[in-house]
């Protein structure tokens, strides 16, 4: 099956009281598959200003 690509960068966010999750996920080259990163911010000013 053969699909095609249509965004080859996308991210996701999950909010919540305590902390939001970031995933970032980029396809990769040729036959490499994509890689995706995975970051989490807590809810404290300092932290919500760093991930802004």
């Amino acid at each position: 099956m053969v699909m095609d690509l249509v965004h080859p960068r996308c991210a996701g966010i999950d909010v919540s009281k305590r902390d939001a999750k970031v995933c970032v996920r980029v396809a990769g080259r040729g036959r490499a598959g994509a890689t995706s990163k995975v970051t989490t911010w807590g809810s404290f000013t300092n932290q919500v200003l760093a991930f802004a």
